[in-house]
């Protein structure tokens, strides 16, 4: 009888078919600094006298040592799930297991929460907007229901990540360029919305008067009665927003393994946070530049009822830029060209969790802790099928449970698991650096890690001293922490029971197999 192999197989199965450009277009999709412009935008309000455009330049020189971090994790393994097996090879296994277990789930958390929010925030108010600029019944009741019909949300979210999947689940490249197509088309988008809100400001100025008169001095002044800390704090405080953004160029991490050797992952890191950084800077300085700072603050404070005394016209759609800039398009073609570029600003988020999400649970199969059939790939189709079939189940339960408010908590959890995403994710890896650092005597590596778990810290305190203006809820609930807390736990169970399960069936000790980097 042969001796039992560390390793499942000799190889994962997968195919190194993703080049600098393909990994630069899906990366720049994940860190998706089109919702980040949104979430800046819409949240200056909370701190009115700062200024977005430092915070941004700040915000960016303070995460690019994470990036560097992140780059070298990169071009060091060239492994599925290379951030995964460099906690699991440099800290310890189980702690690496449980991390990449526990943001699994949230992946999946927030793959159904995005895709609704996409509609409710992207496509639903362009689509009202559309409505009310051509005075059409139809489009403005399709948009109300886009917006607030639980069924018509879940249905169509549903109907979107079932096709984003199965692409998926029949060809890894026809995913990998679908993905790289969204991210283009958001892009081009994106930069189209920005001019266009720039080149018609009269008109969309004249849009909302005409629909709201005083609406736009109603608002200017909203904004100069906003509590402020002063110019030079409220710049400080508008930079956990750009946690949002700034450290999500992980992706191309979870598909090293399908990555060309070579400057991919280097262009896919260093390229997308560039990109981002000028992108968002750009967005930003244009729409306070159209509509002017104190009309946009006041704008969403009244939008999201922080004014008193003021409410919200229900005959204007919700003042994203996309959707005002819409009413004064009369384009038919650009207005649906910018609505439906609003939505992908969302989606190709998704088109890329749902790679990640399978390549992650493949490589915790692999490593012999999870069930070896969610290692599973198609040798026609090259994709981890079951994993990708596991994905869709759970997210759909999540998405229905969401938008139907079966789990009332569940809305808070999503905001929350930012907050836990730091703890459990960001911070497990920069820790990782510190260890790696001073066991190798490397200074260098450990400074990193130091000044990025310090960094991450102070965006974490942030966040739980003003959640409500940082994680949207007006208190962290001791049961969603625990929530996830309980996930990490179940992760470290999961691991030490497959242990000793595989010691006692297969004569392997998984503990030794993590001290081997696992074959491409």
């Amino acid at each position: 009888m042969d001796k039992p192999r560390p390793f499942l197989r000799e190889s994962t199965g997968l195919v190194r078919e993703i080049g600098p450009w393909a990994a630069l277009l899906m990366n720049t999709a994940f860190m998706a600094f089109q919702s980040g412009f949104i979430l800046l935008v819409s949240s200056m309000f909370n701190f009115p006298r700062g200024n977005p455009i430092t915070a941004i330049i700040i915000g960016a020189a303070l995460f690019l040592p994470f990036t560097i971090l992140l780059n070298r994790v990169g071009v060091t393994y060239y492994r599925t799930a290379s951030d995964y097996v460099f906690v699991t090879r440099n800290l310890h296994p189980s702690i690496g297991f449980a991390s990449m277990f526990m943001f699994i789930i949230d992946q999946m958390f927030f793959n159904a929460v995005l895709t609704s929010l996409g509609i409710i925030t992207g496509l639903a108010p362009a689509v009202m907007a559309m409505g009310i600029s051509d005075r059409s019944a139809v489009l403005t009741g399709l948009g109300n229901a886009l917006m607030n019909d639980p069924l018509m949300i879940f249905l169509t979210s549903a109907m979107i990540l079932m096709i984003l999947i199965l692409i998926n689940a029949l060809s890894a490249k026809a995913g990998k360029y679908l993905a790289s197509a969204i991210s283009l088309f958001g892009i081009a988008t994106y930069v189209l919305t920005i001019i266009l809100f720039y080149a018609y400001t009269p008109q969309i100025i004249n849009a909302i008067n005409l629909v709201v008169p005083n609406l736009l001095n109603q608002a200017t002044v909203v904004s100069r009665e906003l509590p402020s800390y002063g110019s030079i704090t409220d710049t400080i405080y508008l930079i956990p927003y750009l946690a949002y953004v700034f450290p999500f160029v992980n992706f191309i991490l979870s598909v090293g393994g399908e990555v060309r050797r070579g400057s991919a992952i280097p262009l896919a890191v260093f390229g997308t946070y560039v990109i981002s950084t000028l992108f968002l800077a750009f967005g930003v300085w244009a729409v306070m530049a159209s509509l002017g700072t104190s009309a946009l603050n006041g704008l969403f404070a009244i939008y999201y009822g922080v004014a008193s005394g003021t409410s919200w016209p229900s005959s204007l759609p919700p003042p994203y830029p996309q959707a005002l800039l819409i009413l004064a398009v009369r384009n038919p073609v650009f207005q649906w060209l910018l609505a439906i570029g609003s939505f992908t600003w969302y989606i190709n988020v998704v088109s890329v969790l749902v790679i990640q999400i399978a390549r992650y649970l493949l490589a915790l199969s692999f490593d012999r802790v999870l069930p070896s059939i969610f290692a599973y790939v198609s040798p026609r189709t090259r994709t981890p099928v079951i994993a990708h079939v596991t994905d869709l189940a759970i997210t759909l339960i999540i998405m229905y449970l969401y938008n139907f408010s079966v789990v009332p908590l569940l809305s808070a959890t999503m905001d929350v698991s930012t907050l836990v995403t730091i703890f459990m994710y960001f911070m497990i890896i920069t820790i990782t650096a510190i260890a790696l650092g001073l066991r190798s005597r490397k200074m260098g590596t450990a400074l990193l890690g130091m000044y990025t778990t310090a960094l991450f810290s102070w965006i974490a305190y942030e966040e739980i001293v003003n959640p409500m203006d940082y994680l949207f809820v007006q208190s962290i609930n001791i049961y969603i922490i625990g929530f996830f807390v309980a996930i990490f736990l179940t992760g470290l169970v999961i691991y030490y029971v497959m242990r000793l399960y595989r010691l006692s069936r297969e004569g392997i000790d998984i503990n030794v197999l993590f001290r081997e980097i696992p074959p491409e």
